[in-house]
């Protein structure tokens, strides 16, 4: 951390004929950056109320995108040019940075606790705008097995729903292919290369919660393009952290978990934007359970990814398919492994993951074995231990090198296919679905 660097939220601003948001930081005394955020297509012509709410949406977008320049030197001192900050606002930003900054404090050997802490200028809170947004959905697109999900509910539900994705790569776009959802939303976004010269240099840098960028980004786009309803795809395995620090739960899933989706949607109902609705469809159900569904649409098998080699930062360090070497790739693989023809998993991903010894050192973080579990968007330990535990009495599973070895350090928790997949599928209260949501979610699973 560096004291004598303010950190600076200098200006934005909208260019309405080109579609193209600037946002500015900068250090003081230092470097300054400018990212830019293309809306193709997005309405033009706005009226003096679509205007106003668009701009209090903006306001909040620079707010939470800074958080990838905030992290290079981590200042103490925030300043806030374009705007004064209500208590409301300061406390949901200080939560943001500071829990979506967890894992990136840890791996950097930090306590932001005292450090994070937006400017209060105005004792008042501010009221949400209350703009009428047009009726219909977006479902942002992932590349994953989750997203698919949630598109064939809504599709099943008869919904009209757009596709949404940021700087889609190659497995987004192919999923959305295979969906024959014509509508699509495709947002640009374009970080300062100066940002990744820091790096190189004095600069930290980690992960960050990048849904929780995204998220605002929607709630923008929402005026830009015509509708009132984010359906995301979080599921309530995101909700469990991968381990405790300075009295802090850290999840690298922050801004997927319950917490962020309740606080989120409470702030821009009560303070942005009063008619935006924001919600996981998937939340009452866990990975397995996802996955279990998942296993019902074999036209997705062939282009779905959740390697993050397939949606690396820089472009031009992007691999296509799986790795098979890293904790996403092997959650994936073990989460579908009761449910799809071993032949055809094996097919998705070239070989088999749990007949490696090689591949030991990871499950055992996912089964809380070795290690904390790993800062990727896997699922529940208890949840990859309920599967090792069932693999091992399935027969085209139970001889595997990996099964053989580590179902006999577990507990004997494992169930039959049949009730395994009636156990992923029961779904959990802890949720902020309406009972319409709900609905669509339960009609799925009855299919």
């Amino acid at each position: 951390m560096t004291e004598n660097r303010s950190f600076i939220f200098k200006n934005y601003y909208y260019d309405e004929a080109s579609g193209v948001l600037s946002l500015e930081y900068a250090y003081a005394k230092g470097e300054d950056f400018t990212e830019t955020i293309a809306f193709p297509k997005a309405k033009k012509n706005l009226s003096p109320d679509e205007k106003a709410a668009l701009d209090r949406c903006f306001k909040q977008l620079h707010l939470a995108a800074g958080i990838s320049y905030y992290k290079a030197y981590c200042s103490p001192h925030i300043i806030i040019e374009t705007q004064k900050l209500c208590p409301a606002e300061a406390e949901f930003f200080n939560k943001l940075y500071l829990h979506g900054l967890g894992e990136f404090a840890v791996k950097n050997d930090l306590d932001l606790r005292e450090v994070i802490r937006f400017p209060i200028e105005e004792l008042k809170d501010y009221p949400a705008h209350d703009l009428k947004l047009k009726i219909g959905h977006i479902v942002p697109i992932g590349g994953g097995k989750d997203s698919i999900v949630s598109l064939e509910a809504l599709k099943l539900a008869g919904k009209n729903i757009k596709l949404f994705a940021v700087k889609a790569s190659r497995p987004i776009t192919e999923v959305m292919d295979k969906s024959h959802v014509k509508e699509r939303i495709l947002i640009e976004r374009q970080l300062d290369p100066k940002l990744f010269e820091l790096n190189h240099k004095d600069a930290m840098n980690g992960h960050v919660p990048i849904t929780g960028i995204l998220s605002f980004i929607m709630a923008a786009s929402s005026i830009l393009y015509g509708f009132d309803t984010a359906v995301m795809s979080n599921e309530k395995s995101a909700n469990e952290g991968n381990m405790t620090q300075n009295g802090l739960d850290i999840n690298h899933q922050y801004s997927k978990s319950l917490e962020f989706e309740e606080d989120f949607a409470n702030f821009m109902h009560h303070h942005v934007l009063e008619n935006f609705r924001y919600f996981s469809l998937l939340r009452p159900l866990s990975e397995i359970g996802i996955a279990a569904l998942f296993s019902c649409y074999p036209q997705y098998f062939d282009v779905f990814k959740s390697c993050n080699r397939n949606f690396h930062i820089n472009e031009k360090a992007r691999e296509y398919g799986w790795c098979c070497k890293c904790p996403k790739c092997q959650f994936v693989f073990l989460a579908l492994a009761p449910f799809m023809e071993k032949s055809r998993l094996l097919e998705i991903f070239g070989q088999n993951l749990l007949d490696d010894m090689t591949q030991e050192n990871g499950f055992r973080e996912l089964l809380g074995l070795k290690g904390h579990k790993p800062f990727e968007c896997v699922g529940e330990t208890q949840e990859c231990r309920l599967i090792i535990s069932s693999l091992a009495l399935m027969p085209n599973w139970q001889n595997d090198i990996l099964i053989l070895k580590l179902s006999q350090e577990l507990p004997p928790s494992g169930l039959p296919r049949h009730a395994l997949y009636k156990a992923a599928l029961t779904m959990n209260e802890d949720h902020i679905l309406t009972p319409e949501y709900w609905d669509i979610l339960q009609d799925l699973i009855d299919v």
